[in-house]
């Protein structure tokens, strides 16, 4: 089947990760990190271009607007959105763009394409040495000019360069046998490694605390939007609830899925695959109270009940004790 074949290379090999709907807004202007500084929760004071900084745009209540890659460049800074989201942040940050801001932000999508390359030998397929995470380099593939820089979550290699470069880039690595990691292959191994995703994970009704991504935070700079809903509910260890992994005894859609323990409602499903190694697993939130690695909970999705496990993440290299899967 294409699905395992494309799994497989993605842990020992590569593949190619096109993900659709990228959203790609560029952020201009003498002001562009000033504004970034103000309106996301990592710290921009000294960016300087080639690096690449994961940040979350949240509400005044702290709710997650997006999760984005920004990338420092000569002269702007490229967000790579979650897909679909694009057109949604642009709309939400103009409204912040004050009298005397030089800023302005557009659409990014007719100048800047993305892939990724996921799997072991990604960096040797591209024949380059990645230097530290997180730093981008432009390099040559051929006689195409790209920049790539090596992410760690989701753990990939992602590259970008104008529309036409990219898409000669990928046809390049299919003809050298690269296979191109389709949707259903990606939720599985983006389930297994714990990577969110907006409209499953990521919801206004979520906070990044709760769903792990702490890591593009920083509680050292100064105030932006949420800021001090996030601060308050670190420092007073506030985080109601945690995104868990989960073993399940079999597969079933997520939507309105509740998680029971103990006789209680402790959370919900937001996602659920059949993993070809682990079997059938899914992502949800659990209340911390209930988040313990191997902790035996119940799934109830209309009128079925099925028996599950808890996992901390990333889940494939974290079963539950005692778990055979």
């Amino acid at each position: 089947m294409a699905i395992e074949r494309e799994w497989v290379a993605a842990w020992h090999d590569a593949v190619i990760w096109k993900g659709a709907g990228w959203g790609r807004l560029l952020v201009r202007g003498e002001d562009r990190l000033a504004f970034m500084q103000r309106m996301s929760t990592n710290d921009f004071r000294g960016m300087q271009p080639g690096m690449v900084l994961p940040t979350v745009f949240t509400t005044p209540t702290g709710r997650i607007v997006d999760w984005v890659h920004a990338w420092a460049l000569e002269e702007e800074v490229l967000l790579l959105t979650s897909p679909g989201v694009g057109p949604t942040l642009l709309s939400w940050l103009r409204q912040y763009i004050f009298f005397r801001d030089r800023v302005r932000i557009e659409d990014g999508a007719d100048r800047w394409e993305a892939l990724g390359l996921i799997g072991p030998r990604a960096a040797e397929r591209l024949g380059w040495e990645p230097g530290s995470s997180y730093r981008s380099q432009r390099i040559r593939v051929e006689a195409i000019e790209v920049f790539a820089a090596r992410i760690d979550f989701p753990p990939a290699i992602w590259i970008i360069g104008p529309p036409d470069r990219i898409q000669a880039l990928q046809e390049h690595l299919e003809e050298q046998g690269m296979l191109t990691m389709e949707e259903a292959a990606w939720e599985i191994w983006r389930i297994e490694h714990g990577i969110p995703v907006w409209g499953q994970e990521l919801t206004e009704a979520v906070n990044p605390l709760e769903a792990g991504l702490r890591f593009a935070i920083s509680f050292q700079k100064g105030c932006y939007i949420g800021q001090e809903v996030i601060a308050r509910l670190e420092h007073y260890e506030k985080v109601r609830r945690r995104l868990i992994g989960l073993y399940l005894e079999e597969e079933l859609p997520a939507e309105g899925a509740r998680l029971e323990g103990e006789g209680r409602e402790i959370g919900w499903l937001t996602s659920s695959v059949r993993s070809p190694r682990w079997g059938p697993i899914g992502l949800g939130y659990v209340l911390r109270e209930y988040a313990e690695p191997g902790r035996p909970v119940s799934v109830r999705s209309g009128e079925r009940t099925i028996p599950a496990r808890l996992a901390m993440l990333p889940l494939a290299t974290n079963p539950p004790p005692g778990f055979q899967g």
